[in-house]
């Protein structure tokens, strides 16, 4: 979650902190709030991080790290668990989603991948500070 804080300074406009302006109108074009000038206001932007993991529509991993998707899914595969990867782009950067092909393997995947303690044990790159690698990742290859 995400909390940015701002003064409403116009009709349907807020002064944010970091003196970028947003317009009400683009959050929700519905919008025709009653507040007064010079109010604190505070937005919150939230999201799902367990999307990217959950097995929903087949997604089990998601990472910003192209080797670390590719020594996954090879893994898998030598467990006959086959997957294809997808790439978006969130805010700016790279992010490599792993999909299971076959809906039956979702549940040995997310296992092998962070759920069961013999398995790969992964923690999401999301959990460490921005920039640095993925420490669960690295620690599985080093045999560790």
């Amino acid at each position: 979650m995400i909390k940015i804080k701002g003064i409403y300074s116009d009709t349907c406009k807020i002064e944010l902190e970091n003196e970028k302006t947003v317009e009400l109108k683009n959050l929700d074009e519905n919008i025709s709030p009653e507040i007064p000038f010079g109010s604190s206001i505070e937005l919150t932007i939230s999201y799902d991080e367990q999307q990217f993991i959950s097995g929903r529509d087949g997604v089990v991993w998601a990472t910003y790290d192209k080797r670390q998707v590719d020594v996954i899914q090879n893994a898998m595969l030598a467990l006959n668990i086959a997957s294809e990867v997808k790439r978006i782009e969130l805010t700016g950067k790279d992010l490599f989603i792993i999909k299971i092909i076959n809906e039956t393997d979702v549940s040995n995947a997310m296992d092998f991948i962070w759920r069961s303690s013999t398995g790969l044990r992964l923690k999401p790159d999301w959990i460490y500070p921005e920039g640095e690698t993925n420490k669960s990742f690295e620690q599985w290859l080093s045999g560790q």
